[in-house]
């Protein structure tokens, strides 16, 4: 034995149990009615209910009321609708008055085949590609 492993004796006698050839009445009867559960579990999958009478009547209305029912708007006819097209000019029209209006000054630099310098700014990950030239 090591310095750090000391003698335990509840640790023994649980390892001295353990290896006793004859188990527990206790354990034994716990074991059975483990098996007896089991066994009933098993049996209960193989065989489901069926459901009520009742129950299926309902389905069976439901089922009739969703299918009667006129839909408002078809999946296809979504992307037809006005509000789609107004989606659609929306963005179209803020499209072209932000690229009028040119905030950052690129189509200007870009046009006027000016400052080259004041194009890099806007894209600093490819300052090394215009700077190796000079």
């Amino acid at each position: 034995m090591t310095d750090n492993m000391k003698p335990d004796p509840l640790l023994d006698t649980a390892l001295r149990d353990l290896k006793s050839p004859e188990p527990s009445p206790a354990l034994m009867a716990r074991i059975l009615q483990d098996a007896g559960a089991m066994q009933a579990l098993e049996a209960a999958r193989r065989t489901p209910p069926a459901p009520s009478e009742l129950l299926m009547a309902r389905i069976a209305r439901d089922a009739a009321r969703e299918q009667s029912a006129k839909r408002p708007v078809e999946q296809g006819d979504r992307w037809l609708g006005p509000s789609a097209w107004a989606g659609l000019i929306a963005a179209g029209i803020a499209g072209l008055a932000i690229g009028l209006a040119d905030p950052g000054g690129a189509a200007s630099a870009a046009w006027s085949g000016g400052d080259t310098l004041a194009m890099n700014a806007l894209i600093p990950a490819y300052d090394f590609q215009y700077l190796e030239g000079e």
